[in-house]
């Protein structure tokens, strides 16, 4: 019995219905090397094409350019469509570049003729498919996946409109490397089903080669799709590892740890913003957003942002940081920094506690998109998923601590830590607790206490030397400021001899106006006279103003020095007493606050005040500017040790009271002195051992952090708004967690982690 050839019908009336078109086949389609008459291909013709590989030009936006972007939607927890969910069909989104042989490359149509939109429905085999792309041999077309996909799928063959004619062969690539090659497919084989592994490719790129030549090479890449995931982050991540749920950029696609460079993908340079060079990041061009399914997992998002530098000082723009639709960011507008300029890092931290939706939005700066290549630059986010508050930061040192330790410390913008060796050393470790910097000075003899931290990025740090008050000032590299005193060191002698007692001062806490003027308190050695004409050395409360320069500030107090006797302000019976400032802290308003103790039989006598601009007591501030605290009623007095000023302006001291000051306590003043709530508690192992508070930090929701240590063991711990330990810090419900580091200073980083330093090293717990 005679069998029909296959698809002799459909291709006699293919025939017929294309006789008349340039691209039809000849009768006898056997022999692909004999063109019939008419045929286009026929003198070597062709329409090659090419999209968004233009050469670059000095000026790309005026000559009208324009290489909009959007990526593949990645499934996620932010999708609420779980069907089809992340499933991205290639037809619909914007390629990187694309070349085909034969007119443009068609959108879920076949290749057609060498027109726009001049094809067919996708049709191999007989069947019809609704989307996908429609190309001519020789063909490629790139792809930005950035890692954000898993799987490619496709149903691959010659399209129908050319009968049995043409013979290609189909081949996907990863970041240059062949994932797939088809066999060498012709018109009168049926659609073969492709499916391959694209997990971590950043860059996929659809090829089609012509056979023996390119007649009638009508490919189609029938439901061409890729299958998108974007796994919730844990731990500390930088944002450039992480899949997106979805991106778009107004000139050609987001790069992943580089800028933006020019349209294609990869054509960026190394982050660079100021001069200062980033590893990790994301370049991006106004307008641009990037979403992140954050799962409600992180805590902290922070970048440092702005132009990048091969815009050579052109372009502006600003940076917005979104969770779930709020503004948690916004930078106002970022002008790019001026070619051969290095300056300061512009710094995006945001909150994302409980965040599922991160939105980062670079918009323009007001003044067009023209050369806005932007720079998420450094970007991490900080996640850990059911954590528990107190619980040491792993992404710190060894599991939160670190082995370089201080008398004092402060925290950076970028969440560093600086620490000051009792010798006058700095040492600065990175935001991962790594050694990232060392300062010395010579100070012969010198004992350095405290360290304070100006918004320029100095550093002041104070102490004594010789029975005189030293202090130094360290530029941001760490190294002696030779602008501060002399080679970066003042050294001054506050103090009076008395009789054949030698002069005596010293400083023991420091803090630095928004003017750059150093205060510093402690105290100083003064005659009195017990008895008429017998003059004797007592040590008095020290308050000093330095000019930024390092010379005595003449505006305030008298030459820059305010010395206060408690008992001549005080209705105390002890007679004369031992006076030590021991915390300053400076208002929003510069209003200074200081607090010290006076060593009086059995106990302490403690004292806070307040004075203005010029050192005059404050009379706003309890009547007279000085206010005694008195947390345990008929107890032996309060030994202060920290202040901090809440950002309602209530004040907060802490330290020990009972006899033998063994109980911690701290109280709360209002911003006028009056009294505001306190607490007690026992830190000590057993009821007669010493335990005090050593420094306070406060928190931006109100809360309270300290440090404190006694005989046995040393704690980080949290207060409540209202002064109750915060029962949700540390695994134990006790408010506290125990730490190997003898803590004498506790900060809030940038980011609301709580650092605690002291001479044995730094520990970083989580919020």
């Amino acid at each position: 019995m005679h069998r029909s050839p296959r698809r002799v019908l459909p291709t006699l009336l293919l025939s017929a219905l294309l006789a008349a078109c340039g691209q039809s086949p000849p009768p006898h389609p056997d022999d692909e090397s004999v063109l019939p008459p008419g045929s286009p291909y026929a003198n070597g013709a062709a329409y090659p094409w090419s999209d968004r590989l233009e050469a670059p030009v000095a000026d790309p936006y005026a000559a009208g350019r324009d290489y909009p972007w959007s990526s593949p939607t990645a499934a996620s927890t932010l999708d609420t469509q779980a069907v089809r969910s992340g499933v991205n069909e290639l037809g619909d989104l914007p390629w990187t570049s694309a070349t085909n042989f034969w007119g443009p490359v068609a959108r879920n149509r076949s290749n057609g003729e060498q027109d726009v939109n001049d094809g067919r429905i996708l049709t191999i085999g007989g069947k019809t498919y609704a989307k996908g792309l429609g190309v001519h041999a020789d063909s490629s077309i790139n792809y930005a996946l950035n890692a954000q996909c898993s799987t490619f799928t496709a149903s691959v063959g010659v399209d129908d409109e050319v009968g049995t004619r043409g013979r290609v062969t189909f081949q996907v690539v990863g970041d240059g490397r062949v994932l797939y090659t088809s066999p060498e497919l012709t018109g009168v084989d049926a659609a073969r089903a492709v499916t391959v592994a694209v997990t971590g490719v950043r860059e996929l790129t659809l090829k089609v080669l012509k056979g023996a030549n390119t007649y009638y090479d009508h490919a189609d890449w029938a439901e061409a799709r890729v299958m998108c995931q974007a796994p919730t982050p844990t731990g500390t991540v930088y944002v450039s590892d992480l899949a997106y749920t979805s991106a778009t950029s107004n000139w050609g696609p987001v790069e992943i740890d580089a800028s933006n460079g020019e349209q294609k993908q990869g054509d960026g340079r190394p982050l660079t913003i100021g001069q200062n060079v980033y590893a990790r990041g994301l370049g991006v061009h106004a307008n641009s957003t990037v979403t992140y399914d954050l799962g409600g997992a992180c805590q902290a998002f922070t970048a440092v942002v702005g132009i990048d530098d091969e815009t050579q000082g052109r372009g502006s723009a600003a940076f917005a940081v979104y969770g779930d639709g709020k503004l948690l960011y916004g930078s106002g507008r970022v002008p790019a920094v001026s070619p051969g300029t290095q300056e300061p890092p512009v710094i995006a931290r945001a909150d994302v506690t409980g965040v599922h939706a991160l939105k980062l939005v670079v918009t323009d700066g007001g003044d067009g998109k023209t050369f806005d290549h932007a720079d998420w630059a450094d970007a991490r986010l900080y996640c850990n998923p059911g954590r528990t508050a107190g619980t040491p930061d792993a992404s710190f040192g060894l599991q939160g601590h670190a082995t370089v330790g201080g008398v004092d410390s402060v925290v950076e913008p970028d969440s560093a830590v600086v620490l000051l060796g009792a010798d006058f050393s700095v040492t600065r470790l990175s935001a991962t607790g790594t050694l990232a910097g060392t300062g010395t000075v010579s100070v012969p003899g010198g004992t350095a206490r405290a360290l304070a931290r100006q918004s320029n990025g100095t550093l002041v740090a104070v102490g004594e030397a010789s029975g005189a008050v030293v202090a130094v000032r360290y530029l941001p590299n760490l190294q002696p400021d030779p602008s501060f005193g002399t080679g970066g060191v003042v050294v001054r002698q506050y103090g009076d001899t008395v009789n054949s007692v030698p002069a005596k001062s010293l400083a023991t806490d420091v803090a630095v106006q928004s003017d750059g003027k150093v205060v510093l308190v402690g105290t100083l050695s003064r005659a009195y006279q017990p008895y008429p004409d017998d003059n004797q050395s007592t040590l008095d409360h020290l308050i000093a103003r330095l000019n930024p320069d390092g010379t005595p500030d003449t505006g305030f107090g008298a030459s820059g020095t305010i010395a206060l006797a408690t008992s001549a302000v005080s209705s105390t019976t002890c007679g004369e007493l031992e006076d030590v400032m021991s915390a300053v802290a400076i208002q929003a308003d510069g209003k200074i606050v200081a607090t010290g103790n006076s060593d009086c039989t059995g106990g302490y006598i403690p004292l806070i005040l307040r004075v203005g601009s010029t050192g005059q007591l404050d009379p706003s501030f309890s009547g007279d500017g000085l206010a005694y605290a008195s947390v345990v009623s008929g107890g032996y007095g309060d030994f202060i040790r920290a202040v901090v000023i809440q950002p309602d302006g209530r004040i907060v001291i802490g330290g020990a009271t009972e006899r033998f000051q063994t109980a911690a306590f701290v109280e709360r003043l209002t911003q006028a002195g009056a009294p505001d709530g306190g607490r007690t508690f026992q830190i000590a192992d057993e009821f007669y051992e010493q335990g005090s508070i050593f420094s306070l930090a406060a928190q931006a929701d109100g809360k309270i952090v300290f440090g404190a240590r006694s005989p046995n063991s040393q704690n980080l711990g949290r207060l409540n708004a209202d002064l109750t330990l915060d029962t949700a810090f540390g695994s134990q419900s006790s408010g506290y967690v125990t730490v190997t580091e003898a803590i004498t200073s506790v900060n809030v980083d940038p980011l609301g982690r709580i650092v605690g330093s002291g001479p044995s090293g730094t520990v970083r717990v989580l919020p």
